[in-house]
C-alpha cells in the first residue's frame, strides 16, 4: 500500500506515475500540478467560512517557502487546525516561528496574518509520528484574526454521509481558497504501512475515505458536513493499493479527544511563552 500526505487528482493518471511526498511536490517549480477536479468552485468572500486561509513556512535562513498547507480558524479566534505532516517533515521538525497563517481577501491580498506561538500535536511524541490515524496539529497564533464565523465542530460516525472540503490549492495563482463536494465513507483497508513513504496507519477508524479531489495544499482543508452543519475533520492525504491501481483520498475524523485538544488551546490566554512544538496531552 502506498500512502501519501499529499491530495489526490486525476487517480488513473497520477495512478501511473511516482507518488511524491508534499514537501517535494510544493519546492519544485517544474511538479506536475496536482488540481481538484471538475466541482471545485471558487469560495465565496461572504460565506461562513472565512476562517479558512494558508499556512506558509520559511526554509531555515528565510529564503523560499517549503510548507504550504490550509489551515483554519475553530474554537477560538487564535487557534487554527491543520494537518501535523506540514510541521513533521523527514527532515525534522519544523519551527513555528518560520511560519505565517494567513487569511486573504477575495482579491488575494492578504487580509490578516498571525505568526504561531507553538504547535500542539501528537506527532510531537516521536513514537506517534508519520501515523495518519493522528496526523493533527493544533495552532495558538500571537493574535485574535477577525471572523465573521467559526464553525461547530462535531464527531461523526463511520457511515457515508454528504461533505464538502474547503481548502487552497497550492497552485491557485489568485489564492482564492476552492470548494469541492463529494461524499464520505468508511475507510477501506486495514492497519497499514508504506515502507517506501514512511507514512503508516496505526487505526483505521480515525480515518475515512473520501470522494472528493483535491490538490497539492490541501493537506489540512476542513471537511464539512452539510447535514450536520459542523465540521468532521481535516484533509491529509491520499492512499493506493499496492496495485496501484486504486487511490482514494482521505480524512481524519473529530474525536472526543481531538475536540478536548482543540478547546484546551482555545482556552488558553496565557502570556506567549518563547515559542516551541508543545507535545499533546493525547
Amino acid at each position: 500500500m502506498s500512502l501519501r500526505c499529499v491530495a489526490f487528482h486525476a487517480l488513473a493518471r497520477v495512478a501511473r506515475i511516482a507518488l511524491l511526498p508534499l514537501l517535494l511536490m510544493l519546492s519544485m517549480a517544474d511538479a506536475q500540478a496536482m488540481r481538484l477536479g471538475g466541482d471545485e468552485q471558487l469560495l465565496a468572500a461572504t460565506s461562513d467560512f472565512d476562517g479558512v486561509g494558508r499556512i506558509e513556512c520559511l526554509a531555515p535562513g528565510g529564503h523560499a517557502a517549503v510548507i504550504d498547507a490550509t489551515g483554519w480558524v475553530l474554537g477560538a479566534a487564535d487557534t487554527v487546525v491543520t494537518a501535523a505532516h506540514s510541521f513533521y517533515t523527514s527532515a525534522g521538525a519544523v519551527d513555528p516561528r518560520a511560519c505565517v497563517f494567513r487569511l486573504y481577501d477575495a482579491d488575494g491580498t492578504t487580509r490578516q496574518a498571525a505568526r504561531i506561538r507553538y504547535v500542539r500535536s501528537p506527532w510531537s511524541d516521536a513514537s506517534r509520528r508519520n501515523d495518519s490515524a493522528q496526523d493533527i496539529a493544533i495552532l495558538k497564533l500571537d493574535r485574535l484574526m477577525r471572523v465573521a464565523a467559526i464553525p461547530a465542530a462535531a464527531t461523526a460516525g463511520p457511515g457515508a454521509r454528504s461533505v464538502r472540503l474547503i481548502s487552497y490549492p497550492a497552485d491557485a495563482a489568485d489564492r482564492q481558497a476552492r470548494i469541492s463536494r463529494g461524499e464520505a465513507r468508511p475507510f477501506p483497508l486495514g492497519p497499514s504501512r508504506d515502507a517506501a513513504g514512511g507514512m503508516r496507519v496505526s487505526d483505521p477508524s480515525r480515518l475515512f475515505a473520501s470522494t472528493i479531489d483535491s490538490a497539492g495544499g490541501s493537506s489540512g482543508g476542513m471537511y464539512y458536513a452539510p447535514g450536520t452543519g459542523a465540521a468532521i475533520g481535516l484533509h491529509v492525504g491520499y492512499a493506493c493499493r499496492a496495485s496501484g491501481d486504486d487511490c482514494f483520498n482521505f480524512g481524519l475524523r473529530f474525536n472526543d479527544q481531538i475536540l478536548a485538544m482543540v478547546a484546551a488551546v482555545a482556552m488558553d490566554s496565557s502570556p506567549a511563552p518563547a515559542t516551541q512544538l508543545a507535545m499533546a496531552a493525547f
